[in-house]
C-alpha cells in the first residue's frame, strides 16, 4: 500500500510539475507562437480549356480573375488534371479580365487551375 501511494504521489507530483511548465511557456507573448512564418494565400486565377483534341500541346489560357493589374515579370502557375503543369512569367502588364497562354504536353481531355502568390 505505501508503495502505491508513494507512485501515485510521484505520477501527481510530475503531472503538477509538467502542466504548469505548459502554462508557463507563453506567459508574457503577445500572440500565438508559431515554428515557421506564415505563408501568403495563394491568389486563385481562372484557367480555360478551350476543349478538342489537342495532339501537339495543351493550349489553356490564364485569365486573370482577380481585381488587381499584374506588372510584367509576375510568374503565374497552372496545373491540369492529368498531371501536366507549368508557369509563365508575364513581359507585359496583365489587367483584370486578360489573358495569357500557355502550353504544355499533348493532351485529350482534362481540366486545369491556375493561381499566383500575392
Amino acid at each position: 500500500m505505501k508503495i502505491k501511494n508513494t507512485i501515485f504521489a510521484g505520477l501527481f507530483a510530475m503531472a503538477l510539475l509538467s502542466g504548469a511548465s505548459i502554462l508557463a511557456v507563453n506567459t508574457g507573448a503577445q500572440g500565438p507562437i508559431s515554428a515557421s512564418p506564415r505563408r501568403s494565400a495563394a491568389i486563385v486565377l481562372q484557367c480555360r480549356n478551350y476543349g478538342g483534341q489537342q495532339d501537339v500541346s495543351k493550349n489553356p489560357d490564364i485569365i486573370n480573375s482577380s481585381k488587381k493589374t499584374f506588372a510584367a515579370g509576375k510568374t503565374l502557375y497552372w496545373s491540369s488534371s492529368d498531371g501536366d503543369s507549368g508557369s509563365v512569367v508575364l513581359d507585359h502588364s496583365l489587367a483584370p479580365g486578360g489573358k495569357v497562354g500557355v502550353n504544355g504536353k499533348a493532351g485529350q481531355s482534362y481540366t486545369c487551375k491556375a493561381w499566383t502568390t500575392p
